[in-house]
């Protein structure tokens, strides 16, 4: 990219991919050489092979190192960029020597800063071979300058899932739903909604929602959870195929399960809701 994002130029939705690159046996002996880690399986092909491996394998961390590479040859780091505040990683598959790999980089969350001059950036990034198989994939938050010090950040409201403003701004949609209406008619309870570590609640009376807030003194009735990264997709979507998403563990309840699943209409009205409130500002 030819010039640098700030804060308020980054959506939801917004997914970047890296250059093919493959890894070599420099960068594989590089890479030991910094981190100590001499281990057989990583310098032995037999050790390797009668491991179960097709080939020598990499320390791990390295395809950390060749995802955050990539982000900066994008350049959608690069000045604006102020500090990685986290990372949480997987490893799904082991990542070879000769392996032709390419980072791939989903925005989940969009925030600006209580200090107003930058703001929280959530990025889903994976890295996958020449096959598309997920190698390794996790999630990071980058705080990011701002451009301005205050601005309309409505943007970031609609698609701050899991949050107490994001929550607001969704009850006048279910206020005028009939189908969540009708849903919640007999129910007496909450309505627990977590995105990643985020979460809100809902209180509801039959059929009108009292209360929106962070917690219950007894905690919600259930909660649908998911990760930023599912909620993003489901966004995203075509279509609201919550159900299907449930059943491919996308998305997952906590709490009374029989509520839950009585609870299920009121759910799908919940993200037609979402999904609503989410379009207008949402990357395609």
């Amino acid at each position: 990219m030819s010039e640098p994002l700030y804060f308020e130029d980054f959506r939801v939705g917004m997914s970047f991919e890296g250059a093919a690159r493959t890894i070599t046996a420099q960068d594989h002996e590089a890479f030991m050489a910094l981190t100590g880690d001499l281990g057989a399986v990583h310098r032995d092909p037999e050790v390797a092979a009668a491991a179960g491996f097709d080939g020598v394998v990499t320390n791990g961390p390295l395809g950390i190192g060749v995802v955050f590479g990539q982000l900066y040859d994008l350049g959608i780091v690069e000045p604006t960029a102020l500090a990685t505040l986290d990372l949480e990683w997987s490893f799904r598959r082991p990542l070879l020597v000769g392996a032709s790999v390419q980072a791939r980089i989903l925005v989940t969350r969009c925030r600006r800063s209580t200090r107003r001059q930058a703001g929280l950036v959530g990025r889903h990034l994976a890295l996958v071979d020449d096959a598309g198989r997920v190698l390794q994939e996790g999630a990071s938050t980058m705080l990011v300058q701002a451009r301005h010090r205050s601005g309309h950040d409505d943007h970031a409201v609609a698609t701050d899932f899991g949050t107490v403003a994001w929550a607001e701004a969704l009850v006048p949609l279910l206020t005028s739903s009939e189908p969540f209406r009708s849903a919640v008619d007999t129910f007496d309870g909450s309505i627990g909604l977590q995105a990643g570590r985020d979460a809100v609640v809902l209180r509801v009376y039959k059929g009108a929602i009292l209360e929106v807030a962070r917690n219950t003194p007894h905690g919600p009735t259930f909660t649908l959870c998911g990760t930023e990264r599912a909620w993003t997709q489901l966004a995203l979507a075509p279509r609201n195929d919550l159900l299907a998403r449930l059943s491919r563990d996308e998305f997952w309840a906590t709490g009374d399960i029989f509520e839950y699943l009585r609870m299920t209409k009121a759910l799908v009205a919940i993200w037609d809701a979402a999904r609503s409130l989410a379009a207008s500002v949402v990357a395609p």
